[in-house]
């Protein structure tokens, strides 16, 4: 009780006179704490840009058209380090890790290739993607263009962000969204046989609602009469030049790639070849990176590591053989659709023959 007693007989003049010099030095002290603080976190970021986490190669400079010039196209990861190096076989020097708009969009076709030719894609360094389908520009383009941008993988350098949903190309608003968002995008479609196409689309669709299939009854609108019905999903989508007429009216013909889905699996590496030119990277996916297994009739994808089984794609999925007049119903039917996407795209695919 003693401090007590004292500081209530103290005269209020008094006190203020003896704590008015302590109070000022703590202040003092917060300042000079401050500035201190202040100077030392200028000085690391100096030496952070200054400054990179190198490899044995030195690292070659990225053009300036590999770099994204708006700054609202990329989202900064501030939890990652500021200075990346990707792996030596890149040996790729960038500022930070960031996530991107994509500048190169596979839009379709569905039952087509477009999975078997994500997965060639993931050996090269220079891509990334999404594991799975984003459908922003179909069905949740009301969720903003920054939700889009979280959506995409960290990239760094001058990889390219690809995104992958088949249901782009038969979407009717999908070109005008794309053309609006990222109007320098490059477009890349794989076709294949659209009568093939058709029967894989409509086996399907059998398979995942565990119906009966039934050639006769789905695809022809009469059977007296043997017209094809073209109502139906499966056949429209395979009406390339139908959805391809929306997007040129968007985009120009130099901005698609069309990668032949039938030669995919027969000729991989011949095919993205073409689409690395396509895309300006580097070439380095060769046919060492596949083979076919003659047992199973399929297209099979090396391991990186070499571990485990590896992933292999078979080139007709048909389970249902379709009779012979079908064939030449659906053959008679994409011929002249099959024509006009030739002069449209400007190349033959043998589809008539």
């Amino acid at each position: 009780m003693f401090p007590y007693d004292v500081l209530r007989f103290w005269p209020q003049k008094q006190l203020r006179k003896f704590f008015a010099p302590i109070f000022m030095l703590f202040s003092l002290f917060l300042c000079g704490l401050f500035v201190s603080e202040k100077e030392r976190f200028v000085q690391d970021s100096k030496e952070n840009n200054a400054s990179y986490l190198g490899t044995k190669a030195k690292p070659r400079t990225l053009h300036q058209s590999d770099l994204l010039r708006e700054t609202s196209e990329i989202f900064y990861l501030d939890s990652e380090p500021q200075n990346v190096v990707a792996d030596d076989q890149l040996q790729v020097v960038t500022s930070r890790p960031a996530k991107r708009l994509p500048s190169v969009l596979v839009i379709g076709v569905k039952k087509s290739g477009t999975r078997a030719l994500m997965e060639f894609l993931r050996f090269h360094p220079d891509v990334c993607a999404p594991a799975n389908e984003i459908h922003y520009f179909s069905r949740n383009y009301y969720k903003g263009l920054d939700w889009y941008r979280r959506q995409m993988p960290v990239s760094v350098g001058n990889q390219i962000t690809l995104e992958r949903t088949r249901a782009y190309f038969t979407n009717r608003d999908a070109p005008a969204r794309v053309a609006q968002e990222i109007p320098g995008a490059r477009l890349i479609v794989v076709v294949r046989n659209p009568v093939l196409r058709s029967l894989l689309d409509y086996t399907s669709q059998c398979d995942r609602n565990k119906s009966k299939v039934s050639f006769r009854d789905s695809f022809f609108w009469s059977n007296i009469t043997g017209f094809i019905d073209m109502s139906r999903d499966f056949v429209q989508t395979s009406m390339y030049v139908k959805f391809l007429v929306n997007w040129l009216n968007y985009f120009k013909l130099d901005q698609f790639h069309f990668v032949n889905g039938d030669m995919l699996y027969k000729n991989p590496s011949h095919e993205l070849g073409r689409l690395e030119i396509f895309l300006n990277l580097r070439n380095l996916i060769s046919s060492d990176y596949f083979y076919h297994n003659t047992s199973g009739n399929c297209l099979c994808v090396k391991k990186h590591d070499c571990q485990g089984r590896p992933h292999c794609f078979t080139d007709n999925k048909l389970k249902y053989r379709p009779p012979s007049y079908l064939l030449r119903r659906l053959r008679d039917f994409f011929h002249p659709f099959n024509e006009k996407f030739y002069k449209q795209t400007k190349q033959h695919f043998s589809w008539n023959v």
